[in-house]
């Protein structure tokens, strides 16, 4: 988790208390005993059991919404972050690159839509997350909502962000680092964890879309 500074407005008490069980609930489930049938992974925590990913709706870069249909009949995998990221941000989306490359050159791009969520709507308005996520990929589905939508995702993906006041006026943003993997059927399988392989994780996104 990396804690990022910008102007705006201090996430509601409420909100940060629900996003940290939340969090702590998908902790959780990651320690217990695998039971979920599936093909080996090089990189993928996988949850015991897959589960739903709760009904939420964003706006995409481009106007259009997204929502729990479109992760429907594809594997999906999501990053949260925001475009004043210094350092975790351009990394993650650099790995994401590389394994959009691995997936499109087995031929397997359609199969997995790769999902940059910013945390920071109030700055991240569409045409600046668009050209931002482009500049690493335009394949790249960049989207972004309210705090209650992102809450609502987040907490169904078992990742946090939390924002907390800081001087000056600004505030801090503390967001997950890992990468969430959603099946063709709308559901939370696992995580990819830090330290990020690109080359790990393009092999399991391959076999996972080639599973099916």
């Amino acid at each position: 988790m990396n804690t990022r500074h910008n102007p705006g407005r201090a996430l509601p008490t409420v909100l940060i208390l629900v996003a940290a069980f939340a969090a702590g609930l998908g902790l959780w489930l990651l320690t217990q005993p695998f039971t979920a049938a599936g093909p080996e992974m090089k990189a993928l925590t996988r949850y015991p059991t897959p589960r739903a990913v709760a009904d939420f709706r964003l706006t995409r870069s481009d106007g259009r919404p997204l929502t729990r249909t479109d992760l429907q009949g594809h594997w999906s995998v999501f990053f949260f972050g925001f475009t004043n990221c210094p350092d975790i941000c351009p990394s993650t989306l650099g790995v994401l690159k590389q394994v959009r490359a691995q997936l499109t050159q087995a031929g397997a791009a359609d199969k997995v839509a790769i999902h940059f969520v910013s945390v920071d709507p109030q700055r991240d308005q569409p045409d600046v997350l668009g050209r931002y996520a482009a500049y690493y990929d335009p394949g790249f589905v960049a989207a972004t909502g309210s705090d209650e939508e992102l809450t609502r995702l987040t907490r169904s993906l078992g990742v946090l962000y939390v924002r907390e006041p800081a001087t000056n006026g600004q505030y801090s943003v503390d967001h997950s680092a890992s990468i969430a993997v959603v099946d063709p059927q709308a559901r939370l399988v696992g995580l990819f964890r830090p330290p990020l392989d690109a080359a790990a994780i393009g092999a399991d996104l391959l076999t996972l879309a080639n599973s099916n």
